[in-house]
């Protein structure tokens, strides 16, 4: 009996040792698979997130790369940005700003005697011939700008960046009218429109549509009516641009007091376009004025670069602080920016 119970035992257990060396046997053996390689990982991205402070580094195929963050510094320090909720020229302008007229700065006390505008960008604002000149007309009237004929529903662009400070109609004068101040500190204004496309305190790039031409106000056929002004000031818009070549004379312009003066011409007298045997108005103006000190070269101005401070421009010239801040309507905390020039002497 007992034997063969032990026989039942091994018929049992024997399959099942066999059944486990063959298991075991068959998992330590090494199965062969065809060879696939990886595609070469050939960049490794560094989120900006994982920078901790700017001067890390990165890394791209294990090479290191060095990121000079001053460089970035630098290129924002050159770059002038204009924040459209300021007021445009405000050290200039006092703070002034209003929607109602075109001159509204009888009161402002600290007007500069000099001034100089910045040109660079200078947009016509609309592509036409000059049909009546800056100058009198007849015995009680007076043309503070120039016209340029456009019929009604051209296009009348922004000559220069800057802010709509007046949008308004005034039927015995203007039409419908806009006044923008500009960055540079001049401020234009474009009368007879028959339609605006922008709104009072919209901030506008040179070129941009403003409006369109038409025949408003007291006006005798379709044309734009062109003003440029520093401080409420007509000036004449010759001093300033040579409309027949559609361009600005230089890149920039000093007002001087001399800028607001009359002329006895006529309105009607049209200046021709400048030629070899004919200066320019700008020339023209500048013979008549070479005894004026802001011309001969008595006053002096300084163009601003990089790290340029008060203190140092002061010791250059053989100045104060303070009179570099009475000369340009400043303060010593006035932040000086490049490419603009200030008055020296």
């Amino acid at each position: 009996m007992e034997i063969s119970n032990l026989i039942t035992r091994a018929r049992v257990l024997i399959p099942a040792a066999l059944m486990l060396v063959t298991l075991n046997s068959f998992s330590q053996q090494v199965q062969e698979t065809p060879e696939i390689k990886r595609p070469e990982v050939l960049y490794k991205q560094v989120h900006s997130s994982t920078l901790s402070k700017q001067s890390e580094n990165l890394f791209a195929d294990g090479l290191k790369l060095k990121l000079d963050l001053s460089v970035l510094d630098d290129a924002e320090a050159e770059r002038e940005f204009f924040n459209p909720d300021d007021i445009p020229a405000d050290d200039v302008y006092g703070g002034m700003w209003e929607n109602r007229y075109v001159n509204m700065y009888g009161s402002l006390k600290s007007a500069p005697d000099s001034f100089i505008v910045d040109l660079d960008n200078f947009t016509m604002p609309v592509d036409g011939r000059m049909t009546s000149n800056f100058g009198r007309r007849g015995s009680r009237r007076y043309h503070y700008g120039i016209d340029i004929k456009a019929q009604t529903g051209d296009t009348i662009y922004a000559a220069f960046d800057g802010k709509v400070r007046v949008k308004r109609y005034e039927g015995n004068g203007y039409g419908y009218y806009l006044v923008i101040r500009h960055l540079n500190g001049l401020e234009t204004v474009y009368g007879h429109l028959s339609k605006f496309l922008v709104e009072e305190n919209d901030y506008v790039e040179s070129g941009k549509p403003i409006g369109l031409a038409g025949n408003t106000g007291r006006s005798f056929g379709s044309h734009l009516h062109f003003e440029t002004r520093f401080l409420g000031k007509p000036i004449n818009p010759n001093f300033i641009i040579d409309f027949p070549s559609k361009s600005v004379h230089k890149e920039e312009y000093l007002v001087t007091n001399s800028s607001y003066r009359k002329t006895n011409n006529s309105s009607r007298a049209i200046i021709a376009s400048s030629s070899p045997d004919r200066p320019s108005t700008a020339a023209r103006v500048s013979n008549t004025e070479s005894t004026n000190k802001f011309v001969s070269g008595e006053v002096q101005y300084h163009r601003i670069q990089k790290g340029d401070t008060l203190g140092a421009i002061s010791k250059k010239y053989g100045t104060s602080v303070n009179s570099l801040c009475n000369l340009n309507n400043i303060n010593s905390r006035t932040v000086l920016r490049v490419g603009k020039s200030i008055r020296v002497s």
